[in-house]
């Protein structure tokens, strides 16, 4: 099996160019014909002599996937299954304008997976019920951006680093398909449009805030305690929220790039007026906003009893959450909930669809 090309960053493949007898700036030449023009046969890459396509061939592949399935949404979200090079599977979701809460109605969301299965184990996920198979590779991070694309058809405005696993364990991929599909010689995504979700390490986030060129970052904070943290999210057993927000003050510091909490809204756990007011007091220390965001129904998966039975939170107590948090000072949108027809919501990628392939 070749290796992918997509793995390879620019200056690796340069030196190997080099090291096979052929010039450097063809390189230039490649990751266009790539990334620009999507070309998929190195045969179709005209500019290139004849012997750099045929060493290209014999070296390696352009195709990242074995196959693909889609599902559609009455809502117009669009759910993707990819088949990996070595079977595994994962999931992407396509998300269209929430008319009712994004400023900007031509907003057309990628929601990208960094791991095959997770290790984190949320107990309001569904892919913990997965496990953890693997991280995934830079290709295959990037290829869910160019086969959605092409499959749909049209050009993403936004990517989040939502989907199943967590972005901060498998960072040095993540931030090598981010270097790709933010490089503007390719015209893919501004970086200002791509979003990086972590449930909050704060020891990486430190040294992410550090790298060249963080993007923003969307935390799953779901809770105002340690207690309630702990519960529902076992790896912030090993993580304080202080060490959690001083981590996030420094990403501010050193970034100028403001925070996301990402809230999950469980009926009698984390919505009362203290939760509002801790909420409040944490997006008071550097600029930040809340995501409220409704709990989806992961029952399809069979999970494991949990330590707390968490209950949705129905529309009006949400708002009426929003509304303290507002009274408060805190800066809150509420999410509508895209694809919960076709198991593609926040909190339900657990590969359904290759279930009902079988």
């Amino acid at each position: 099996m070749n290796k992918l090309l997509k793995n390879i960053n620019p200056e690796d493949l340069k030196k190997l160019m080099v090291d096979h007898g052929f010039q450097a700036y063809r390189v230039d030449q490649i990751f266009s014909y790539i990334y620009k023009k999507r070309i998929r046969d190195f045969q179709e890459m005209l500019l290139l002599p004849r012997e750099i396509r045929d060493f290209l061939d014999k070296e390696f592949e352009l195709e990242v996937f074995q196959s693909n399935t889609i599902r559609r949404s009455e809502d117009g979200s669009v759910k993707f299954l990819f088949k990996l090079r070595d079977n595994l599977s994962i999931e992407s979701v396509y998300i269209p304008a929430d008319n009712e809460s994004d400023d900007d109605n031509s907003r057309k969301t990628l929601c990208v997976s960094t791991m095959a299965g997770c290790p984190v184990n949320c107990s309001f996920c569904a892919t913990a019920t997965l496990g953890y198979k693997r991280n995934l590779d830079t290709a295959e991070i990037i290829e869910q951006v160019l086969k959605s694309e092409e499959i749909l058809n049209l050009k993403f405005s936004n990517i989040v680093f939502m989907g199943m696993g967590e972005p901060f364990l498998n960072i040095e991929n993540v931030n090598s398909a981010i270097n790709i599909l933010s490089n503007q010689t390719y015209d893919l995504i501004n970086s200002k449009k791509i979003t990086l979700s972590t449930i909050g390490i704060p020891d990486r986030i430190i040294k992410y805030a550090d790298s060249p060129n963080p993007v923003k970052i969307a935390v799953s904070l779901h809770a105002t305690t340690n207690g309630q943290r702990a519960m529902i999210i076992p790896l912030a057993k090993s993580h304080s929220l202080t060490k959690l927000f001083d981590s996030l003050e420094y990403f501010y510091q050193k970034t100028h790039l403001p925070i996301t909490y990402e809230y999950i809204v469980f009926d009698d756990f984390n919505n009362t007026e203290l939760d509002a007011k801790r909420l409040a007091k944490f997006c008071s220390r550097f600029p930040s906003k809340v995501n409220l965001i409704p709990f989806n129904d992961i029952s399809f998966t069979n999970p494991k009893p949990k330590e707390v039975e968490l209950k949705a939170a129905s529309k009006e107590k949400i708002e009426e959450f929003a509304a303290l948090l507002r009274q408060y000072g805190a800066k809150v949108f509420i999410r509508d909930t895209f694809g919960k027809d076709i198991e593609a919501a926040c909190g339900q990628l657990a590969l359904s669809s290759e279930k009902l392939l079988k």
